[in-house]
């Protein structure tokens, strides 16, 4: 995303969702039509995926149809910057995010909140935000969550620490508050159909289990592959932190399913916390 004063204005509108606003409602509305999933008032926090929306949109719908018409004091969204080098976290506090859609304001107090909690949550970015990972999810949650406020967050470093510190920022943050948390990650990365599939069930059953110590040595191993690695570590230690349930697999998927090209595919999950 470009910013325009403190307002951050969209990056990927147009290439990996419709940048006129009638077509994008109507893309994402004729996604969570289709999801087979139904809002629950018992789910906390999310995983989801960020590729284009014809890729990975149907899946990213199954999670935000289970949230969709509740009432957040705020939603934040962690993601991974995939082209910059950050040492840390960046706890983005523009005043608001645009998409097509509109504009979203940021809750500052919460991010500031969570920045002053750790040096590692401290860290500053000035310039352009050129990161589609993030930016993906708002449109989705302007739809499911009219009115919200977002508190945008970007990991750097995909570490075991960097995942501790954000994960306790976070805990203490919103511990009294009614808040919901999105981590978003794609799953495997160019294999063959069957090769991924297998590499991913078994990446989402590491997820399933809740066991970070487990999911990171075999990140570190390069046994389970993911791009968001740090969001799923922060949300894994955040909800052992907030008494939350480990998450429940809502729907896999990869682009070979979509696109029926089976060379070379990339894995899409939608996950749960209750």
């Amino acid at each position: 995303m470009k910013e325009q004063g403190k307002v951050r204005k969209p990056f990927v509108s147009g290439q990996f969702y419709p940048d006129e606003p009638h077509v994008l409602e109507h893309q994402i509305k004729n996604f969570l039509s289709r999801a087979s999933t139904k809002s629950n008032p018992d789910v906390h926090a999310l995983i989801v995926p960020h590729a284009g929306y014809d890729y990975s949109g149907q899946i990213a719908a199954e999670a935000y149809k289970m949230i969709e018409g509740r009432t957040f004091d705020s939603v934040v969204i962690i993601a991974f910057l995939h082209h910059l080098f950050l040492r840390g976290v960046w706890v983005d506090d523009v005043d608001a995010y645009e998409t097509p859609l509109g504009s979203v304001p940021v809750d500052r107090e919460l991010a500031h909140k969570i920045q002053g909690f750790h040096p590692l949550l401290a860290h500053a970015f000035a310039g352009r935000l050129e990161e589609h990972s993030l930016e993906v999810q708002i449109p989705f949650l302007q739809i499911v969550l009219p009115g919200l406020k977002i508190v945008p967050v970007y990991i750097g470093m995909q570490d075991r620490v960097t995942a501790k510190a954000l994960a306790e920022g976070l805990a203490e943050g919103i511990k009294e508050k009614n808040v919901l948390v999105v981590a978003t990650t794609d799953l495997s990365h160019f294999y063959p159909y069957q090769i991924a599939v297998a590499k991913d069930q078994k990446v989402i059953s590491l997820f399933e289990s809740g066991n970070v110590e487990a999911i990171y040595e075999a990140y570190q191993k390069e046994e389970a592959e993911a791009c968001g690695m740090g969001p799923v570590l922060t949300l894994l230690s955040l909800a052992k932190k907030m008494n939350w349930k480990s998450p429940s697999l809502i729907r896999y998927a990869n682009s070979g399913d979509v696109t029926g090209e089976r060379g070379s595919v990339v894995g899409y999950a939608a996950m749960a916390f209750q």
